[in-house]
């Protein structure tokens, strides 16, 4: 089994492909280096992959995590260095789009390019007053579930969540009960991630100045805040493209693997300026 120390966590990995520039996929909420399996063929074809699963998560052995975002930004880096595979292409999604961030505002050296598909911003949405009451409905539906799953309620605020934030109705029961019971199992990891303020709003100032391509993509099913999130946070970049995968949601390296992967492999093969 891989593993490697990286920034004082015990981290489960995994390298696909030999050739290529290195790639690494984050996984969100909810998930584990799993969730990547339907797409990690197509992309090792062209790209040396790296997929791994965050701490606390899958086989990675769980850590104290005082600011979530940092401290698994600070882990992914750790772990490309100690593997020699940087910069790397990241690609991210969900909360896994504010980790991104946070590496190659911090990290620089570390990145080549990025990839988020519909990162959580909510507060993109609070900080527009067009949308800003649009923006406290959601966080407070937030804040309701992670006092379910404080209170020991994990099952209930797993279901909701799927519900509340899926654009298909009754999601939760087209889910298979294994399923259904990582989501019980992660919940108190969700619940800790999203009380860092930064899993809600990315820093300005340091997006503003990031030089890196960036693709932000979105499901053209997806709940329209997530539409508007998108566009917000494509407006902080300099460097942006913002793709809508058509007939697909929050997950399209799951319900539509093979388009997102060609997506992907077009915007890192012929967009990107190449590593030096």
């Amino acid at each position: 089994m891989p593993m490697r120390t990286a920034n004082g966590a015990d981290l489960y990995y995994e390298v696909h492909g030999t050739t290529g520039d290195p790639t690494v996929l984050i996984h969100g909420s909810w998930a584990d280096h799993h969730t990547w399996d339907r797409v990690v063929p197509g992309l090792s074809q062209a790209l040396q992959v790296v997929v791994y699963d965050r701490r606390g998560y899958g086989q990675s052995a769980p850590g104290p995590r005082p600011h979530p975002v940092r401290d698994d930004a600070a882990d992914v880096a750790a772990l490309l260095e100690s593997l020699d595979l940087y910069p790397a292409h990241v690609i991210a999604h969900s909360y896994a789009g504010a980790v991104a961030l946070r590496l190659a505002t911090e990290r620089p050296e570390m990145v080549r390019s990025l990839a988020i598909h519909e990162p959580p911003f909510v507060g993109l949405l609070s900080a527009d007053p067009s949308t800003a009451s649009e923006g406290e409905a959601l966080v407070a539906q937030v804040r309701e579930l992670q006092r379910l799953v404080r209170s020991g309620q994990r099952e209930r605020a797993a279901q909701q969540f799927v519900d509340v934030f899926s654009s298909e109705p009754g999601a939760w029961q087209r889910l298979t009960p294994p399923v259904q019971q990582a989501f019980v199992r992660r919940a108190d990891l969700w619940a800790e991630e999203i009380d860092d303020p930064e899993a809600f709003l990315p820093d300005g100032v340091l997006v503003r100045e990031l030089m890196v391509p960036v693709l932000l993509t979105e499901g053209s099913q997806s709940p329209r805040y997530m539409h508007r999130i998108t566009q917000d946070l494509g407006q902080m970049l300099r460097n942006r493209q913002i793709l809508e995968i058509p007939d697909a949601g929050h997950i399209p390296h799951l319900v539509r693997p093979d388009q997102f992967v060609g997506l992907l492999v077009t915007f890192l093969l012929e967009r990107n300026v190449p590593g030096s």
